[in-house]
C-alpha cells in the first residue's frame, strides 16, 4: 500500500494558524497580550497533530499482514525474553545489594552490642574512678575517638536528653554522628563512637565501601575509603550500590533535636558478597557467571532459530493472504470467475479452496437473497392487509367500554379478534387462536372473519325478542356450529382454531356466548375472579361437534378479559410459564384502572417475564368493563 501524503484537515490548519501567529509575535520582539495563551494553544494543537500523524503512520505500517506478524513475533517472542533477562539482572542486582546491606547492618548491630557491653561496664564502675579509668584505657585501643559521659562526671560532656535513656543506635551531636550505647546500673553512662572514615573502613573491609548518606542534604556525611571496594574479578563483576531505608537520627541535646534522615549505603561487587558468604566466592561467582553466559548463548541461538522459522512461516501466510486479497478485489469488481491457485495441504490452502467454492456459489446466494427480499416484501404487504381486518376503533356503547389489541410474534398473526355492531344497541364480539403461524395462520384467520361476518348477517336477521321478558336472545351456539362446518369443509383437516363468540345486549347488560375450546375468559367481580364456561370443541376439526351457549349478566364495575395463549404461556429463561394464576393476580391488582391501562400492564408484564423484546407467540387481548 503506497504511503500517501496526509491531507491537510481542520486540525492541521488550526496548528498552522497558531504557528504563523506565534512567529509573528516573535518577529515583533515584544510581549503582546495573550501571547502565553497563544503559545499554549500552539503546543496543544501540535501535540494533537503529532498524535494524529503517528496514528496514521501506524495504520499505514500495519496494513500489510507481514508487518503485523513481525511485530506480533517481536512482542510475543523477543520482548518477553528481553523482559525476563532484565528481570533476572534486576533481581540479581537487588539480591546482591540486599545481602550486602544485611551483612553491613549485622556488623553494625554487633558493634552496637559491644558498645552496650562497654557502657554497662562503665556504669557499673562509676563508684570506682580508678577501675573505670583503667577500663576506658583498655577500650580506647579498640574504639578510636571514643567519647564517654557519666552521671558522676558531668563536666566531661553535656548530658543527653532524657528521651535517649536506654537508646542504642546512631545519634547526632554537634553536627557529627556517633554510634551510641546507654546503660544505667549503679550509675548512668553513655559511650559514643564517632562514625568516621577509619571506623567505617574497619567494619567490613572485604565487603565494600560503607557510607552514611543524608537524604535532606543529598550528600554523604561519612564514608569508608575508596580502596575498600575490591577490583572486579571478571568482566561481569559490576559495582552494586544499595542502601537501607531512610531512618531518623535523634539529637544528643536539645540543640541537636533537629532530626535528620540518614541512609546506610554500601558499594560492593557480586564476587565480594560471594567471598563474604562462602569464603572462596570468587571461584563460585565465576562459575555462576559462566553458567549464566552459556545459558544466555543458548537462548540467543534459540531466538535466532525462532526468528528464521517465523520469517519463513510469515512469508507462507502472507502469500496466501495476498492471494485472498487479490481474489476479494476481483469479486468486488464483479468477476466471479477468479480462482485462487491452491498450493500445499495446510489450512491456508484449504482456505483458498473454500474461497473458490464461495465464488461458485455466490451467484446462487444473490438469487436467494433476491427471493428472500421478495418474500419479505410480500409479508409486509400481508401484514398491512391483515391490519385492515382488525377493528379500526373500539365500539361506542352506553353501558360497556371495550378494547382489543393483537401483537403478532412475526410479520403476520394467527390470532383474531373482532367487534361487529348489530341493530338495536347490540354488539357481537369474537376472539380466536388459529392453529399454525405465519402466512397459513393469517389466511385461516381471514377466512374465519369472512365466515363470521356472513353468518352474523344471516343470524341477525332471524333473531328476535323474547316477548315475555323483553330480552334479546342471540343463537351463538347455532352460529358457531355453522362456522365449524364451513371451516371444516373449506380447510385441510389439520387446520382448526379455538374460538370464543359473544353477543352483548347493551340495554339489559346481558352477554350470550359460546366458547369453542378457547381459553375461558376471566370475569373480575367484587374483587374476585371467575372463569366463563367452555361450551364445546375447537372449530374446524370435527364436523360432528355440537355447541351450547351460556348467558351472564354484567353488573356495573364488572371487568371481562378474553385472551389467547400468548398472554399466559410465554416462558422465561428458566422455562417457567407466565401462567394464568399470575395473569389473574395482575388483573385483580389493576382492576380499577381503565381497559387501556390494564392492557398496557399485561403486555409489559409478559414481555418483562420473557426478558426479550420480541414475543414468543401471538398475544391478543380483549378487555370489557361494564359502566
Amino acid at each position: 500500500m503506497a504511503l500517501a501524503l496526509p491531507r491537510i484537515e481542520r486540525l492541521e490548519k488550526t496548528f498552522l494558524l497558531f504557528a504563523a501567529l506565534t512567529a509573528l509575535v516573535w518577529l515583533v520582539g515584544r510581549p503582546l497580550p495573550g501571547a502565553g495563551l497563544l503559545q499554549l494553544a500552539l503546543y496543544v494543537t501540535g501535540l494533537l497533530v503529532a498524535l494524529k500523524l503517528l496514528r496514521r503512520a501506524t495504520r499505514t505500517i500495519l496494513w500489510r499482514v507481514r508487518n503485523r506478524m513481525i511485530i506480533v513475533f517481536l512482542f510475543v517472542g523477543f520482548v518477553p525474553l528481553l523482559l525476563a533477562t532484565s528481570l533476572v539482572v534486576l533481581a540479581g542486582y537487588v539480591l546482591i545489594g540486599q545481602v550486602a546491606v544485611h551483612i553491613a547492618t549485622a556488623e553494625l548491630e554487633r558493634q552496637e552490642a559491644r558498645l552496650q557491653g562497654l557502657a554497662n561496664g562503665i556504669a557499673w564502675a562509676t563508684d570506682r574512678p580508678e577501675g573505670a579509668r583503667a577500663f576506658l584505657e583498655r577500650a580506647a585501643a579498640n574504639w578510636p575517638g571514643l567519647q564517654v559521659w557519666t552521671r558522676s562526671n558531668p563536666d566531661q560532656m553535656e548530658p543527653p536528653r532524657p528521651e535517649l535513656k536506654g537508646v542504642r543506635g546512631i545519634v547526632r551531636r554537634q553536627g557529627r554522628f556517633f554510634l551510641m550505647a546507654y546503660a544505667s546500673s549503679r550509675g548512668e553512662a553513655a559511650v559514643l563512637q564517632p562514625l568516621t572514615e577509619p571506623y567505617l573502613s574497619s567494619l567490613e573491609p572485604q565487603l565494600g565501601r560503607l557510607s552514611l548518606y543524608s537524604r535532606s542534604r543529598q550528600a554523604p556525611l561519612a564514608a569508608a575509603s575508596r580502596t575498600n571496594l575490591t577490583a572486579p574479578t571478571h568482566r561481569f563483576d559490576y559495582e552494586v550500590i544499595w542502601g537501607t531505608a531512610p531512618f531518623a537520627v535523634p539529637g544528643w541535646t536539645d540543640a541537636d533535636r533537629n532530626t535528620e534522615q540518614l541512609q546506610l549505603r554500601i558499594e560492593t561487587r557480586p564476587a565480594a558478597v560471594y567471598r563474604r558468604l562462602f569464603g572462596q566466592g570468587a571461584e563460585l561467582a565465576e562459575g555462576v557467571t559462566g553458567a549464566f553466559l552459556v545459558l544466555g548463548i543458548v537462548f540467543l541461538v534459540v531466538e535466532l532459530g525462532s526468528l528464521v522459522t517465523s520469517i519463513s512461516i510469515t512469508r507462507t501466510v502472507t502469500s496466501s493472504v495476498h492471494e485472498l486479497y487479490e481474489g476479494t478485489q476481483k469479486v468486488n469488481q464483479g468477476d466471479f470467475s477468479y480462482r485462487i491457485p491452491p498450493t500445499g495441504h495446510d489450512q491456508l490452502a484449504e482456505l483458498g479452496r473454500s474461497f473458490n467454492s464461495m465464488t461458485e456459489s455466490i451467484e446462487r446466494l444473490i438469487e436467494e437473497s433476491k427471493e428472500r427480499e421478495r418474500l419479505a416484501s410480500e409479508l409486509a404487504i400481508a401484514r398491512e392487509v391483515q391490519a385492515q381486518l382488525f377493528p379500526k376503533a373500539p365500539p361506542e356503547l352506553r353501558t360497556l367500554e371495550i378494547l382489543g389489541v393483537c401483537h403478532a410474534a412475526s410479520m403476520v398473526s394467527g390470532d383474531y379478534y373482532d367487534f361487529v355492531h348489530l341493530p338495536d344497541d347490540r354488539l357481537a364480539l369474537a376472539i380466536a387462536d388459529v392453529a399454525g403461524k405465519g402466512i397459513s395462520g393469517a389466511l385461516l384467520m381471514a377466512s374465519i372473519q369472512s365466515m363470521l361476518r356472513t353468518q352474523l348477517s344471516i343470524e341477525a336477521s332471524r333473531s328476535g325478542r323474547d316477548s315475555e321478558h323483553g330480552v334479546w336472545h342471540f343463537p351463538t351456539a347455532h352460529l358457531v356450529s355453522q362456522l365449524n362446518l364451513q371451516l371444516y369443509q373449506n380447510t385441510p383437516p389439520e387446520k382448526y382454531a379455538t374460538f370464543f363468540f359473544g353477543a352483548y345486549d347493551d340495554r339489559h347488560g346481558l352477554l350470550t356466548y359460546t366458547n369453542a375450546g378457547h381459553l375461558p375468559p376471566i370475569l373480575i367481580r367484587d374483587g374476585e375472579a371467575q372463569r366463563l364456561a367452555v361450551n364445546g370443541l375447537v372449530i374446524g376439526a370435527f364436523p360432528f361437534a355440537t355447541y351450547e351457549q351460556s348467558q351472564i349478566e354484567l353488573y356495573p364495575g364488572d371487568l371481562l378479559v378474553a385472551f389467547t395463549d400468548g398472554a399466559s404461556e410465554p416462558e422465561n429463561e428458566f422455562v417457567e410459564e407466565f401462567g394464568e394464576p399470575r395473569l389473574i393476580e395482575l388483573l385483580l391488582r389493576h382492576r380499577h384502572r381503565s381497559p387501556r391501562e390494564i392492557m398496557d400492564e399485561v403486555i409489559r408484564a409478559v414481555t418483562g417475564w420473557t426478558g426479550r423484546p420480541e414475543l414468543q407467540d401471538d398475544l391478543t387481548l380483549m378487555i370489557a368493563r361494564r359502566r
